[in-house]
């Protein structure tokens, strides 16, 4: 039998310990009922028949043996099949040894051992709300029917159906009403936990939303702080040079003026540079970047991205093995490896050296450097968008590289990271797909 009773256990660690608490009280009211039992047993005014007395006592030690059983099992169980199964052992319990009394004093007709019945339908309705209390009722009068039966044959008792039908009768208006209460009260119970479980969600949910606008407003005011850092310093120099160009022209020497046009160029270039990696990384966190997935050898990438330096660049040992090849983007590998490179420059020592190892069917790419290292208090945030770590010189980056680094990685299905060099030194690596 189930019912919303039954479900007073299915609700998960705070259902069961309801459903012990339950069981408890029967256990109680069980030890209550052994010592009744035994006193009117022992004070019965009619005298039992041969071996009726040793009968009932039996009956008894039957429902003080079960009970124990039952306490006994209550505190072991763990989920919802064992707790079904003892509930309804205990209701079979009960049930037998109440069905039994009754049986037992067929004899006498004038005894109200009958009305015990009535007990049954009521824990029923309790654990298996309306439809368990009609079931269980309808078993009993089926029992106590075949029991008034029997008191006819053996003991020549009257049969009187008008006496089981107005007896059954009232057993199944107070199943009715019992079931009816108990399956009410579980479902205004389930209807308040249900709403307090949408407004825990509803809760969750808000301060998840407000965690998340929170990261937005961060990454807004780190927006907002780098390009007003990267984007005014160059714009500034671009406008304050080419004024005094288009101002002074004249007055100006030819040589002063390729300098100065040569640090508008350079100052464009790094409005350059960070407009494409603004927009790159937008096109990365969208989705929307195309790979042009072919067999790429590393080590021929590298070479790339060494000459993307310059010729002004520091030298960097090329220690990629030939032919050692990934599945990959070649523009995109060079992209990342010159993002790891132009890192290992702008804050680290030399020797600056890129090696490549094939590792169970991946290539691991690493840049190496020899200067500081990474404090370790920043490597957690080392990946993350507008992270930067400002030189002592004042020199910083716009904090997008690595964070364009490890999404370009994972869109090949790889990883990036950052390990210390033992000795000193910083080491980026990338892992991608073995061609």
């Amino acid at each position: 039998m189930h019912s919303d009773a039954a479900s007073a256990w299915s609700a998960g660690a705070a259902g069961l310990q309801r459903w012990r608490r339950g069981e408890r009280t029967f256990v109680r009211l069980r030890w209550a009922t052994v010592v009744f039992a035994l006193v009117q047993v022992l004070t019965y005014y009619i005298p039992h028949p041969p071996g009726f007395l040793e009968l009932s006592l039996a009956v008894t030690g039957l429902l003080a043996l079960g009970n124990a059983a039952v306490a006994l099992a209550v505190p072991r169980v763990t989920g919802q099949r064992a707790a079904a199964a003892v509930s309804l052992a205990s209701l079979l319990l009960d049930s037998v040894v109440v069905l039994a009394f009754v049986g037992v004093y067929t004899f006498d007709p004038e005894t109200a051992v009958w009305a015990l019945v009535y007990l049954l339908p009521l824990e029923a309705a309790v654990r298996y709300g309306l439809r368990g209390a009609l079931l269980t009722m309808a078993a009993v009068t089926v029992v106590y029917t075949i029991r008034e039966a029997l008191g006819t044959v053996v003991y020549g008792n009257e049969l009187l159906l008008q006496s089981i039908s107005f007896r059954m009768g009232i057993g199944f208006i107070v199943a009715a009403v019992a079931g009816g209460m108990a399956s009410r009260l579980v479902r205004e119970r389930d209807e308040l936990q249900a709403a307090k479980a949408a407004v825990d969600r509803y809760a969750a949910d808000l301060s998840a939303a407000n965690a998340q606008l929170q990261q937005v407003a961060k990454l807004k005011d780190d927006f907002l702080a780098m390009t007003n850092h990267e984007l005014r310093t160059p714009m500034t120099a671009v406008l304050g040079y080419a004024s005094m160009l288009a101002q002074q022209w004249d007055q100006i020497p030819e040589e002063r003026r390729r300098d100065f046009v040569g640090i508008i160029r350079d100052q464009a270039e790094r409005l350059q540079g960070l407009v494409e990696d603004v927009l790159t990384l937008s096109s990365l966190q969208a989705g929307a970047v195309a790979l042009r997935l072919e067999q790429a050898e590393v080590s021929a990438s590298a070479q790339e991205a060494i000459r993307d330096l310059g010729p002004a660049g520091p030298p960097v040992d090329n220690r990629c093995p030939p032919g050692l090849a990934v599945r990959a983007d070649p523009d995109r590998l060079v992209q990342i490896l010159s993002n790891y490179l132009a890192n290992a420059v702008k804050y680290g020592e030399g020797p600056i050296v890129v090696d490549a190892i094939d590792e169970d069917s991946t290539v691991v790419v690493r840049v190496s450097d020899h200067g500081a290292g990474v404090p370790a208090e920043f490597v957690p945030r080392l990946f993350d968008k507008f992270t930067r770590a400002d030189r002592d010189d004042g020199a910083s980056g716009s904090g997008l590289g690595l964070a364009i680094v490890r999404l370009l990685a994972e869109a090949h299905g790889g990883s990036a990271w950052y390990e210390p060099v033992p000795g000193g030194g910083a080491r980026f690596c990338v892992r991608l797909p073995a061609a």
